[in-house]
């Protein structure tokens, strides 16, 4: 009886480490996942925007290089061409912008559907865990008061 109560004793304490252990990394995945997670959701959410939010940084260089485009148009000869190429500029500049959207939403779709896999499996590895210990747990209490194994396994 001492040795199943010492068996017992590690098995809890051991698992009671484990889960500690576990819970940490898995909250530290979660909230690296976060930030990734909500960029996606921005990109996929119809919302323009949460669309134009999320893709800031690279919108800003597309705004940054038609305004120097633009500039340098202005210094040079006034004329109809010089005219039509500063008019024919913004709508360059919103295709730009449209067709980076068109390249990010399937990227974001598919990587949302990853980290969407990701936490599942998490999910469903801390359950087999969980599931272990308790089998663990209760086969070590079944056969210390002399009950078959079997009962346990059909349980589960």
């Amino acid at each position: 009886m001492a040795n199943t109560d010492y068996f017992l004793n590690m098995l809890s304490q051991s698992g009671t480490e484990s889960k500690a252990a576990g819970g940490a990394t898995f909250a530290t995945g979660m909230a690296a996942e976060g930030a990734p997670l909500k960029y996606y959701q921005d990109l996929l959410s119809g919302d323009r925007s949460r669309m134009e939010s999320a893709i800031a940084p690279e919108k800003s260089e597309i705004l940054a290089q038609y305004r120097a485009r633009r500039r340098q148009l202005a210094r040079g000869q006034r004329g109809g061409g010089t005219n039509e190429a500063v008019a024919e500029s913004g709508f360059a500049q919103s295709g730009d912008i449209a067709g980076l959207l068109a390249k990010l939403r399937p990227e974001a779709a598919k990587g949302s559907a990853e980290i969407a896999g990701q936490m599942a499996g998490m999910g469903l590895q801390q359950q087999q865990i969980g599931s272990n210990e308790l089998m663990a747990a209760l086969s070590a209490t079944v056969q210390e008061r002399g009950q078959t194994f079997g009962l346990i396994e059909s349980l589960f």
